[in-house]
């Protein structure tokens, strides 16, 4: 069994992407063209004959290599097509610290068990699903109750539900509504993202949803990015009208309702924001936690600079 480390410039994508695509536990954030769009730089660690891999997302500052979580990137770590023992994932781990002293990255829910090393901070984060495979009348009736009461309640404000592939909009909409609030989220991200949602758009895996008002005030919009899998909600918007007609609510019933009965995950994409996570919750999805991970094992005249 070889791990080796794989510079960009060597990784045989179809390869890679073939790796992703049959792991189980493949996510959309680890195929080459999402890494591409999204992260400064990535290498890969990778098993033999791409039987498991790891994206090495990564920066250079004062010139030392650290490795970082890239934006619109929920989870990395190892995906596998095959279960891998405890000495393979030792492996990895080893080569990890051996080719980065300083890392602040998320693993993946099937690494939930993985040790990187006695130096490394381990922090548990939530991420919440909505499992789609089941009538829409069972999962309403699954829902928490205050979330089934503010349903009723809204049903006199006759919010539409619309479908668009404006993505652009959307994205814009996301940054006057939230870019205070998201410092991390800088303009070369967001040219990523609409890279990202112009390719899954030309492959139908784009999705798009708005509340409107019935004059067709936009209330609140949904980004869906997906694939065989998973419905990955990658941006929500929600105007100041919106809160107020509570029309987050009406957009996510409806696309549970439009989605319901297929293979499909929803994926909420977090949160382990109070007010987010209390929103999530009342859907009664079922959590999957995934571990982020630090270290620094910088030189000690540094090691108090974070990169």
């Amino acid at each position: 069994m070889n791990v080796e480390y794989v510079p960009y410039k060597k990784i045989d994508k179809k390869k890679w992407d073939a790796c992703i695509l049959n792991a189980v536990n493949g996510l959309i954030y680890a195929q080459s063209f999402y890494l591409d769009n999204t992260a400064e730089n990535w290498d890969g660690l990778v098993l033999n004959d791409y039987e498991a891999v790891m994206p090495l997302t990564w920066k250079k500052k004062w010139g030392i290599k650290y490795l970082y979580q890239p934006a619109f990137i929920q989870q990395g770590g190892i995906f596998f097509t095959q279960s891998l023992s405890e000495n393979i994932i030792s492996i990895f781990f080893k080569k990890l610290l051996t080719n980065f002293n300083f890392a602040e990255i998320a693993l993946n829910y099937a690494n939930s068990n993985s040790n990187p090393g006695e130096d490394c901070k381990i922090t548990k984060r939530n991420n919440y699903l909505v499992f789609l495979n089941r009538p829409y009348e069972e999962i309403y009736r699954s829902y928490h109750p205050h979330f089934t009461k503010s349903l009723r309640r809204i049903q006199k404000f006759n919010l539409r539900y619309t479908a668009t592939q404006d993505f652009t909009a959307a994205i814009d909409l996301y940054k006057k509504l939230y870019s205070k609030r998201l410092p991390g989220i800088s303009e070369k991200d967001l040219k990523g993202l609409n890279n990202i949602c112009s390719k899954l758009l030309a492959e139908d895996n784009l999705i798009i949803r708005h509340a409107c008002s019935p004059d067709n005030k936009l209330l609140a919009t949904v980004i869906l990015l997906k694939d065989d899998k998973r419905l990955y909600n990658i941006i929500s918007c929600i105007t100041a009208e919106g809160k107020k007609l509570e029309a987050n609510y009406f957009l996510y019933d409806k696309i549970i309702e439009e989605f319901c009965n297929t293979a499909l995950l929803l994926d909420m994409e977090g949160s382990d924001r109070k007010g987010i996570a209390d929103f999530y919750k009342k859907l009664n999805p079922v959590n999957q936690p995934y571990l982020f991970i630090k270290y620094n094992n910088l030189h000690p005249l540094v090691k108090l600079l974070k990169p």
